[in-house]
């Protein structure tokens, strides 16, 4: 047989090769609805939360904690002041490196592991001549996640949105986070942002 024909040969057995690899590939797993991303989404946040998580190691910035059906999550946590002219702001930064982390939300059990992480910023603030409250945050990264027998991917990128009730007593905010998570196009109730007094 001549170099060519065995070339021929050689690419019509790897193509065939190739199709009957296609023919056996799983098909990717159905992604998170709505319901399942706003599960999400409000388990994350209940970590964020946590209070009475019991911790298994302490580190510098915060701490691995326990998560609550099994697996942990080291958290991250950072606050400043800022103060610029009139302007006094404290910025709070906690991130969360999920490893097996298993929670319940919605009646949906999860098991979320980094990917890289998720990290949520809220900046609160107080103009002192005007006496103005200033919101804004944002939650970013993403999760590795399973779901019964399913698993995937979920990217966040949330925007916070704030006002301030002014006409009582004591400033309420009211705010929401909005954006793109797990590739859905959503808006959430933020939880209660601490305005500074």
């Amino acid at each position: 047989m001549s170099a060519y024909g065995r070339c021929t040969t050689l690419g019509v057995l790897f193509a065939t090769a190739m199709a009957a690899c296609d023919d056996t590939t799983t098909a990717p797993a159905e992604p998170l609805n709505m319901d399942e991303t706003e599960a999400l989404y409000l388990g994350i946040q209940a970590l964020v939360a946590d209070t009475t998580a019991s911790f298994v190691a302490v580190t510098p910035d915060g701490g691995v904690v326990a998560c609550p059906l099994g697996g942990q999550v080291t958290v991250a946590v950072d606050f400043r002041e800022e103060q610029a002219a009139d302007t006094a702001r404290l910025i709070t930064n906690v991130t969360l490196d999920p490893a097996g982390c298993m929670l319940s939300s919605e009646e949906y059990e999860f098991t979320l592991d980094g990917n890289p992480n998720v990290h949520t910023v809220i900046a609160t603030g107080i103009v002192g001549s005007t006496f103005e409250f200033q919101i804004e945050g944002s939650i970013t990264g993403g999760v590795d996640w399973q779901l019964d027998d399913r698993s995937g991917t979920c990217m966040i990128d949330l925007i916070l949105s704030a006002e301030i009730d002014t006409t009582g007593t004591d400033p309420t905010p009211r705010a929401t986070f909005s954006g793109t998570m797990c590739g859905l196009e959503v808006e959430f109730e933020a939880a209660v942002v601490q305005v500074p007094g």
